[in-house]
């Protein structure tokens, strides 16, 4: 994963997760970007945001920092495996002209009425777009930098972010495709 920055936005993570986790994908050959937006304790390895500014905030402060042309975004709450970012970023190369690979979810035990309204969004997004979207706010995504910085003064700061940054893209005629990760 040579060519992949690894962006983390964090609040409040256990900071032994955190390293094992970085060391991980560091084992991958990825760069990795962990962007402490707030915590109280703020993680030592990271890019520190003074204050809670935003995951939105803290991705965009990570993504500016990287030096590498593709992205790869995931939770630091040990929601995403490492596994899943390699297998994606095989799954990336294998497309070859992909502009953005989301990483979709099976959420088990999820509360029903958060189900309904994760289904009602998808619905009402993939009207506008056109184009069935099978987990517009999944947090692991693999994407060209270069793109997603063009598209920065016009994504939300806020959990919202990726939701903006699907939608922009593919009204924008993007390659946007998916591929199955285990949450």
């Amino acid at each position: 994963m040579n060519n992949v920055s690894v962006v983390i936005p964090i609040l409040n993570e256990r900071p032994s997760v955190l390293r094992k986790l970085k060391e991980k994908l560091e084992s991958y050959g990825a760069e990795v970007i962990i962007v402490d937006d707030g915590s109280k304790r703020p993680y030592s390895d990271s890019i520190k945001h003074g204050s809670n500014f935003g995951y939105g905030s803290a991705i965009l402060t990570g993504i500016k920092q990287s030096t590498r042309p593709l992205i790869l975004t995931m939770d630091g709450d040990n929601q995403h495996r490492p596994e899943d970012a390699k297998n994606l970023w095989e799954v990336w190369k294998m497309l070859g002209n992909c502009d953005l690979l989301i990483g979709t979810r099976r959420l088990k035990g999820e509360k029903w009425h958060r189900m309904i309204g994760r289904k009602i969004l998808n619905m009402i997004a993939s009207f506008i777009v056109f184009k069935w979207l099978q987990d517009l706010n999944s947090g692991m995504r693999l994407f060209r930098r270069d793109i997603v910085l063009g598209y920065a003064p016009i994504l939300c700061k806020t959990y919202s972010f990726t939701t903006s940054l699907t939608i922009s893209m593919l009204a924008d005629n993007y390659r946007v495709e998916y591929f199955p990760i285990q949450v």
